[in-house]
């Protein structure tokens, strides 16, 4: 089950989520007190070619991982609980990494090498198999206190390690490992709900700089006012403004007058409704504030980004319409960064196909463009940026216990990569070359393709389901401008395909 604490559950409104995966859950009660353990078991078997390799020689890759997670939500009465959940995923894109026990180790050819591992005559040469798998890391530790309290009116606070994200997450999505947060909120009628959030994205490292005397540290937070109103149970009105404060870019070194601060607002608002089978919903985020560095002028940021979509059913179809665009730079004017800036995880609202958060509850967004590839600036996971997009998607049970999603993209960057701008993008994923830019026969195109998407699901038991998803990218010219794609030939198509079985409990 999904469980939003202190903000309003409309899939379109800020709110801080609290996964608890859907199924059978074991409750242990002592009095007022409910102990509820929940858990999840997945593997998934992955295949790739993600590569724009104009020559297409880049191999095919695949391979198999397994997470697990295991989370305890405790509440002790009505308006006090906690939560913690374990995960045992560190990169969700890779294979698990392999897990070499310290202890034990013994010499081999002047090497030393764990007898824990894969033994005998497999062993010789490798030592594979016979591991541990990767460790186990907190996703979630959070405290949630709610009651009427001095206020008078419906009001709480949660403090740990949550997951976040702001409205749709086109330009703050951290709902997959989550952050260090202070949630505060207020319900001063039922329709409406006000949140104040803290946010610690790193702190602690201090460095003394060049200069004599000089102490700086790079402590990362962010601020959030987030306003909610939902007069019914099918339409919402949510707005936030967020501010950035990333405090000495980059230093590690204690190197005095180099390293730049973020100071970065994010201003959102948004809305959905459903009637009569016509869902609707639009998202407005605009943006600005200043990098400063140290004997430099300041630069502006000046983003935006919007997104809108249209519903509807035709029993037992699901159709829906939907067009994002978020802002590019096109280099050309000076201390400005008109680019719409994201910060997003691996799995993203806009990049990751099974979250089911799309208008019509299936494909949110392209599967191979930005979660298997980089985006048109350059960064993986880099989301609504540069981009615009419109997709045609559809989603229908097919049989008992089936669903079909299916998805199209046609997609464009806002600005090419020129020689105006190609000093902005690249580095970011090391994505885009100059030399391709210069080349005589470089288009200068925003055509970056076509995307089909489709996974179809199948339950096979309660809590227990599988699932074959995949896409494929016609590429466009627009990728000629990477690296790796040969100047003046055409830069090859990308595909994936990936098979998981589910157990939640």
């Amino acid at each position: 089950m999904l469980c939003v604490f202190g903000f309003s559950a409309s899939a379109f409104a800020a709110h801080v989520v609290s996964d608890v995966p859907t199924g059978p859950t074991g409750v242990v009660a002592a009095g007022e007190t409910q102990i509820t353990l929940s858990g999840e078991v997945r593997v998934r078997y992955d295949w790739r070619h993600v590569g724009f390799n104009s020559n297409d020689s880049q191999s095919e890759t695949s391979f198999a991982n397994e997470r697990m997670r295991l989370g305890l939500d405790v509440k002790l009465t009505p308006n006090t609980s906690g939560m913690i959940q374990l995960s045992s995923e560190a990169d969700p894109a890779q294979a698990d990494p392999d897990n070499m026990p310290s202890g034990g180790t013994v010499a081999s050819g002047g090497a030393l090498f764990s007898p824990s591992r894969a033994t005998g005559i497999f062993s010789s040469g490798l030592n594979a198999g016979n591991e541990l798998k990767g460790g186990v890391s907190i996703r979630q530790l959070w405290i949630l206190h709610t009651g009427t309290g001095l206020l008078g009116i419906p009001a709480g606070l949660k403090i740990g390690h949550m997951p976040l994200i702001l409205g749709s997450g086109l330009f703050f999505d951290h709902s997959y490992f989550g952050d260090d947060a202070l949630v505060g909120f207020i319900a001063p009628a039922k329709e409406w709900e006000l949140d104040a959030v803290a946010i610690d994205f790193s702190e602690g490292y201090y460095a003394a700089g060049a200069a004599a005397g000089v102490t700086k540290s790079n402590k990362d937070h962010a601020y959030a006012l987030i306003v909610n109103y939902k007069p019914s149970k099918t339409t919402g009105i949510s707005f936030d403004a967020t501010y950035v404060d990333d405090q000495n870019i980059g230093d590690t070194a204690g190197v005095a007058g180099i390293y730049p601060d973020i100071h970065l607002w994010n201003f959102g608002i948004r809305g959905n409704t459903e009637w009569e089978g016509l869902r609707m919903k639009l998202d407005g985020e605009f943006q600005t504030g200043t990098l400063a560095a140290t004997g430099a002028p300041n630069t502006d940021f000046d983003g935006f980004a919007i997104q809108a979509g249209l519903g509807y059913t035709l029993d037992p179809v699901k159709l829906d319409l939907e067009f994002g665009y978020g802002s590019g730079d096109d280099g050309k004017t000076a201390n400005k960064v008109h680019t719409f800036v994201t910060s997003q995880g691996p799995e993203s609202t806009f990049g990751d196909p099974y979250r089911g958060q799309g208008l019509q509850g299936g494909i949110q967004g392209p599967y191979v463009y930005n979660y298997r590839t980089v985006n048109a600036t350059g960064q993986a996971f880099g989301g609504l940026a540069n981009t615009w997009y419109v997709r045609l998607g559809g989603n229908a049970d097919v049989a008992q216990d089936t669903n079909l999603d299916i998805a199209l993209f046609y997609l464009q960057a806002v600005e090419a990569i020129t020689t105006s701008n190609v000093g902005l993008y690249d580095g970011l994923g090391a994505a885009f070359s100059a030399a391709n830019v210069a080349h005589a026969g470089y288009p200068n195109s925003r055509d970056i393709g076509f995307e089909a998407d489709a996974r179809l699901t199948y339950k096979i038991d309660k809590g227990l389901i599988t699932w074959l998803e995949g896409g494929y990218l016609w590429a466009g010219d627009f990728w000629k401008a990477v690296a790796t794609v040969t100047p003046g030939q055409s830069p090859s198509n990308c595909y994936t395909m990936r098979t998981g079985i589910q157990l939640n409990f």
